[in-house]
């Protein structure tokens, strides 16, 4: 009886792990996500396809900047960094299916989404014919900012993160 008893309990201590999701705030592909730096995103990814030089913005009084990967884009800011000269990744846009962004891929369906990122979202059906955002907000505490992902006849065309940064 008290094998049985102890193979129960482990039991439901594992299952909260199952229903376990990402925080849309710390989404990850490649070990890149919000608040990566220039460098980190060019060791991960290589060099970019293509890039803006740095220009002044006037939201937090720093520089912005966008790099560009087939597939791929980011916005960067420098003005919030520790340095004040480092360049910050506060948005990125995902359309290519060989990005895996925990756990989530272009293509997917919204069950996957559900499954890795959680039923917390608001829905948006007045964007174009037949598709459908998710909105996951993130908490003032990581954010704030929002995660959006973007369906097309059932699956997955893009996905994008930001910080709210003015």
């Amino acid at each position: 009886m008290k094998p049985i008893f102890l193979l129960f309990a482990a039991l439901l201590l594992t299952i909260p792990a199952f229903g376990q999701t990402v925080n849309p705030a710390k989404l990850k592909f490649k070990g890149i996500g919000l608040d990566s730096t220039y460098a980190q995103v060019v060791r991960a990814l290589g060099k970019p396809t293509s890039e803006e030089k740095p220009k002044p913005e006037e939201c937090i009084g720093g520089r912005e900047r966008s790099i560009m990967y087939p597939g791929l884009s980011f916005y960067m800011m420098d003005g919030d960094s520790k340095s004040g000269k480092t360049f910050e990744v506060k948005a990125f846009e995902i359309t290519a299916p060989k990005y895996l962004v925990s756990g989530v891929k272009i293509g997917d369906t919204p069950a996957v989404v559900r499954q890795k990122f959680g039923r917390k979202y608001t829905v948006d059906t007045e964007r174009e014919p037949h598709e459908i955002t998710w909105t996951y907000e993130m908490g003032d505490r990581y954010g704030p900012g929002s995660t959006r992902v973007i369906f097309k006849n059932g699956k997955v065309m893009k996905i994008s993160s930001a910080f709210l940064v003015c």
